[in-house]
């Protein structure tokens, strides 16, 4: 019995608390997905695109020239899978996965030159690709070390693996027999780790090829956004608190009732424009529904309104989010 009053007791003050939390929140965020430009210019008029990724062989009797050849190839074709995954959400294919097809090559040096027309053609044959998209080179070149250290008390140990990336990208237009773009990539991915353990490759760090095929997929992801639009993830900013209609208002937002949430914020100005904090709060809700409507030069306006009723930091912010959104949309 005296347990179940205990749990009652605790269970009344945990609903204090949050009911205070909950009281407090003066402001919410939510979600959205704006869609960003392509960097690369790259021709939009295709019918048929195909990605090629360039893979390699090896030196057959040398075992490193053939674990080398193993990590590049398995990152070509990561990228290459990556890139035709992420390609297929943009709105520059409409839903089109491209094909991925692989061509060996037998190049060993950094100095890769364009594949003649004859080869691009043979290549683009079997599908009747008139834009390929080929990752021309790719080079993975791992580190790793280990070593013991004393931390005050116990034996510990430090290891790593690093790989650098080199990457490069070419872009044929088979229609016009253009190459229309280059790119190169390079970084170095670096994973370390401390245990009271030798720390090994494979282990405690991820195993060759893993992260092999890892700098692949940075390598395809990263290219999918320089070639072709691609959504982003952001998060936008809206007041739920000072007055009732602002709390009735983002109910109706969870529900993404944009247009009643406005007539509401809206209600708010109009029966209280002396209160010019509350009145900017509504209005700059107000620019956040516009956006979400796709009106951006209202929403803007409704900003500058904001800013008339009562300055809100966020709203200087808010502005040039919104026009470095319509720059984008005019780069699409």
């Amino acid at each position: 019995m005296i347990l179940r009053k205990k749990y009652a007791i605790c269970l009344a003050l945990l609903v204090l608390g949050f009911s205070i939390f909950t009281s407090c929140v003066y402001n919410k965020t939510i979600s959205i997905q704006t869609l960003k430009p392509a960097e690369l210019s790259v021709p939009s008029n295709f019918a048929q695109p195909l990605i090629v990724t360039g893979i390699y062989k090896g030196v057959p009797g040398s075992p490193e020239s053939m674990a080398q050849a193993a990590l590049d190839s398995t990152a070509a074709l990561e990228a290459g899978l990556v890139l035709a995954e992420t390609l297929a959400e943009s709105p520059w294919f409409q839903g089109v996965e491209p094909p991925v097809r692989q061509h060996y090559r037998d190049e060993s040096t950094r100095l890769i030159l364009p594949y003649s027309w004859n080869e691009v053609e043979n290549m683009a044959s079997a599908t009747d690709a008139d834009l390929v998209i080929s990752l021309e080179y790719i080079k993975i070149t791992p580190k790793t070390d280990s070593y013991p250290y004393w931390d005050g008390a116990f034996q510990g140990y430090y290891g790593y693996l690093s790989m650098d990336v080199y990457a490069y990208w070419r872009v044929y237009d088979l229609y016009n027999r253009e190459l229309v773009s280059n790119y190169l990539f390079r970084d170095t991915l670096i994973w370390d780790e401390y245990d009271y353990f030798p720390v090994e490759v494979g282990d405690q760090l991820p195993g060759f090829f893993n992260s092999a095929a890892y700098c692949g997929y940075l390598v395809g992801d990263e290219y999918a956004k320089k070639i072709a639009p691609y959504w982003a993830d952001e998060q936008r900013f809206y007041y739920v608190k000072g007055h009732k209609l602002l709390r009735n208002a983002a109910n109706l937002v969870i529900n993404n009732q944009w247009e009643d949430a406005a007539n509401l914020w809206q209600e708010v100005i109009d029966k209280y424009p002396n209160r010019e904090e509350l009145a900017a709060k509504a209005a700059f809700n107000l620019a956040l529904a516009n956006e979400m409507l796709g009106n951006f030069d209202v929403a803007i306006d409704w900003l500058e309104e904001s800013e008339k009723y009562y300055r809100l930091q966020r709203a200087l912010v808010y502005k040039s989010v919104l026009k470095e959104r319509i720059k984008h949309l005019e780069k699409l």
